[in-house]
């Protein structure tokens, strides 16, 4: 007869370890973006596209503002960059201090404030040129929680930009 209690002494064993090694919060929310290479349109329809040829990468669409998103372990910070300076629109530290509901708290708060810096922007350009194109571009890094990156595109819409674009992520190098 073999000894079966052994075997599942040792079995409850590993299987509690792996439990409680387990940390689900530090993976949980954060994807890999593969995002396509930036090219201009040059088929007018959609029966003129050549599938056999590259699309152009090194395009550059103009954008008024750059919203840049740094998420790094437990910080976030934004920044909204133009032509003449930097303005800092805020940063959370010791997230993971945080109860959930704290969190969620200052990142409302965060984005709101991005969305309110943003459409004072945009008044203030529709101002000089009220037939100006709305474009606004996004620069996260690799390590930003999908929500967050949507959050940010989310304040962008609802503070009048009608185009958000990505710039490439900075840590993932040329």
């Amino acid at each position: 007869m073999i000894p079966i209690v052994p075997m599942l002494d040792l079995s409850f064993q590993i299987l509690f370890f792996f439990v409680i090694t387990f940390d689900m919060g530090q993976q949980e929310g954060y994807m890999a973006m593969n995002l396509p290479a930036t090219g201009e349109a040059k088929a007018k329809d959609q029966s003129q596209v050549d599938q056999s040829k590259l699309s152009d990468t090194e395009l550059d669409i103009p954008s008024d503002f750059v919203v840049v998103a740094r998420s790094y372990d437990a910080n976030f910070t934004l920044t909204v960059r133009d032509a003449e300076k930097p303005t800092e629109i805020g940063a959370l530290k010791d997230l993971d201090k945080m109860t959930p509901g704290e969190q969620q708290k200052a990142f409302d708060e965060l984005f709101n404030k991005l969305a309110d810096t943003l459409k004072a922007k945009v008044e203030e350009k529709k101002k000089d040129n009220p037939n100006a194109a709305n474009n606004v571009k996004i620069e996260a890094n690799s390590g930003m929680k999908y929500s967050h990156l949507v959050s940010v595109m989310d304040a962008c819409v609802r503070s009048g930009y009608s185009q958000v674009g990505f710039a490439p992520p900075p840590d993932l190098g040329p």
